[in-house]
């Protein structure tokens, strides 16, 4: 008997906080600027995945407050303070039992960029890219990757790290880098200008999806109300509209 009125008391819990969590204060989430997945313009964040963000929050019937922050700023307070959401985050095997995952939003697939007419910068193989600098995001899994390969260590240059990824095309025009890893996705509309630049070797081994989380210590109710919200917005279509852009990228459809 005493199971079963805990179980109760459990359930109506958990239904209160997801109660609050429509009611209370805005949820807080997270993004960096990141074209065109997330991005500040005219006063309003904008992106492919700040819009299904946006959708699946709605259909949650969750009021909200967006903020664009540095990635490592982002991703250090998401773990700090449960009940915080950040887009769109990679899911990798050492992610994983960090966050909620809710998604996917859209595939990343990440190239080596060059700029265009750098002829000398030539890639076959992921050790060819060892004799070159390459520019990456602070705590980015594209570093984070990197630096498992040994880059930064002793037989390849070192990695330049910057906060945000919006600085490094600026600084492969400059020449102060050779090589950046980026998302093919980066040159759908609203994207890189790309014909500045272009691929030459793809990060097979990096190939994932985009994702929306929260921390392990955000409570389930709140973790299953943007899911369920995230869901019905796929079941309407509304996020296979908004991500065909990036979809014909990839060659996955219209």
């Amino acid at each position: 008997m005493m199971g079963i009125w805990i179980r109760k008391l459990t359930a109506f819990c958990l239904l209160a906080l997801a109660g609050h969590a429509a009611q209370g204060a805005p949820l807080s989430v997270l993004a960096e600027e990141n074209l065109p997945f997330s991005y500040r313009q005219g006063g309003t964040i904008q992106g492919y995945c700040t819009a299904v963000v946006r959708n699946a929050l709605e259909a949650a019937h969750l009021p909200y407050q967006m903020d664009i922050q540095p990635w490592a700023r982002i991703y250090t307070t998401t773990l700090a303070k449960p009940g915080t959401l950040m887009y769109p985050v990679a899911r990798t095997a050492e992610r994983e039992d960090k966050f909620h995952w809710i998604g996917p939003l859209v595939a990343n697939r990440i190239a080596l960029f060059r700029k265009k007419g750098r002829l000398d910068v030539v890639v076959h193989s992921l050790d060819d890219a060892r004799r070159y600098r390459i520019g990456v995001v602070n705590m980015d899994f594209r570093e984070e990757y990197l630096r498992r390969k040994g880059f930064g260590e002793a037989g390849s240059q070192p990695l330049v790290v910057v906060n945000s990824s919006e600085l490094l095309l600026p600084m492969l025009q400059a020449g102060r880098i050779d090589l950046i890893p980026l998302g093919l996705a980066k040159c759908a509309p609203h994207g890189l200008d790309c014909n500045a630049m272009e691929p030459v070797y793809v990060l097979s081994e990096l190939e994932s999806a985009l994702y929306m989380v929260f921390s392990r210590d955000t409570s389930d109710a709140l973790v299953q109300q943007v899911r369920e919200g995230f869901e019905q917005a796929r079941r309407n279509g509304s996020v296979a509209r908004t991500m065909a852009p990036l979809n014909r990228i990839y060659g996955r459809g219209e």
